[in-house]
């Protein structure tokens, strides 16, 4: 990484290195819990823009110095999670059609490579109708062993947009590296679609007044030992856990472009 010291990001801020990106999202319809097991549901409560692409001249990585968000509406007093969102694919229920995605990233770490895992997410981005049937996922665990096949979990009827669970992993699992296929059984002419992710955390920002708006932020730069790094088209978004109500979320990150 170029940018070792403070004085580092302070002279790349100076010389123009610098852009911020907005966090917006409006939850109109409030949500439920996705998958009859687990129980817990969270939303996708906010996100950022693609991160642009390709990297702009000069730069090698974004790196995110500064997180501000501000949020109002029911669940105020829970926490966000930020982090960066790795697409695992996507299902059309319907048919039941999975288009693959991405695997995650592998990282070095004290000097040894290796593929970062992460719990999969499962987001509804099209509305799912009143007898969805169930889910099945086939993944590469945290140890790279490969064709895992989760239980089948039955999808909540009528599932609104950003309604979301983590799919239940087989024991004694605890992480993804990839999703190679997903499918729906049963139910009743399905329709639907559903976003599978891998989240890598950035930060969580826990509400700060019981009092609605809410706001919180968080220097990254001074708060953490070592910044996160984001690529061209990278995506962030914000998580409350367990929350279903309607709520607005708008913020801003503050990126610094590595050399």
């Amino acid at each position: 990484m170029a940018l070792q010291a403070y004085d580092d990001f302070v002279a790349r801020v100076a010389n123009g290195y610098w852009m911020s990106q907005p966090i917006w999202d409006e939850i109109q319809t409030a949500t439920t819990a996705l998958l009859a097991a687990p129980t817990t549901n969270c939303q996708r409560c906010g996100y950022t823009r693609n991160m642009p692409s390709p990297l702009p001249s000069g730069v090698t990585a974004y790196i995110p110095t500064k997180i501000a968000v501000h949020w109002a509406g029911a669940d105020i007093l829970r926490g966000i999670l930020v982090a960066k969102m790795i697409s695992f694919g996507s299902l059309n229920i319907a048919t039941p059609t999975f288009t693959d995605g991405s695997a995650m990233p592998t990282v070095t770490e004290l000097g040894v490579s290796r593929s970062l895992s992460s719990a999969i997410l499962a987001e509804v981005t099209t509305v799912l109708n009143a007898t969805p049937g169930s889910l099945t996922v086939t993944y590469v665990d945290q140890d790279g062993n490969t064709a895992e096949t989760t239980t089948a979990d039955a999808l909540t009827a009528s599932a609104a947009v950003r309604s979301c669970a983590f799919v239940k992993l087989n024991s004694p699992d605890w992480g993804a590296r990839d999703i190679t296929a997903a499918s729906r059984t049963g139910g009743t002419t399905p329709t639907g679609a559903i976003q599978f992710w891998g989240l890598i955390p950035i930060m969580f920002v826990s509400c700060n007044s019981a009092q609605a708006p809410n706001y919180a932020h968080e220097n990254l730069l001074l708060q953490h030992f070592n910044p996160a790094r984001l690529g061209a088209g990278d995506r962030v978004g914000c998580f409350v856990m367990g929350a279903t109500a309607t709520k607005c979320v708008q913020g801003d990150i503050f990126i610094v472009g590595d050399n």
